[in-house]
């Protein structure tokens, strides 16, 4: 699996799907079962890249304060996600169960959620001081993982609150 020109920042798993993402601006898919790789070339770097619940589309976090919905059968960009500011360090991002809605890091400490079809930022708030590097959303949806350059893990309940920090 070495077609990367740069750093790979990103890897994800889905069933017989490997996902890198990469400082190269693309998204390679390996199909493992017949051993094939697709690209995307989303034109700038990735950090963060994930497969949406129905393994229809990648979601990708781009340094140009960008998350980009792709379609994965065809590499059609679907959605653009802005609001946030992801110009300099690695930033993560996530799919809710269900995949209606995207969930984004941002450098200024801010968690930001959008609508996944029509892309509007439904809700940001402060979670870190500084720059939010980890999301992860819970299978069942229950909460939101985020991971800070501050040194803090929080679980998030669908508030602006965290129930728990380590």
């Amino acid at each position: 699996m070495r077609a990367f020109k740069d750093d790979v920042t990103s890897v994800a798993a889905s069933g017989h799907e490997i996902l890198g993402g990469s400082v190269d601006g693309t998204l390679r898919r390996f199909d493992i079962r017949v051993g094939r790789a697709y690209c995307d070339d989303v034109r700038h770097p990735v950090t963060s890249a994930v497969f949406s619940g129905d393994g229809l589309c990648l979601l990708a976090a781009c340094l140009d304060s960008t998350l980009r919905l792709i379609d994965k059968a065809t590499g059609e960009l679907l959605a653009s996600y802005r609001g946030h500011t992801h110009t300099g360090v690695k930033m993560g991002c996530a799919l809710m169960p269900g995949d209606a809605f995207v969930v984004g890091a941002s450098e200024d400490g801010r968690l930001c959620y959008w609508e996944l079809v029509d892309a509007q930022l439904l809700l940001s708030f402060q979670a870190h001081r500084g720059p939010v590097c980890g999301v992860a959303a819970h299978p069942k949806g229950t909460c939101v993982l985020t991971a800070g350059v501050d040194g803090v893990v929080k679980v998030w309940m669908h508030s602006n609150a965290p129930v728990l920090r380590f």
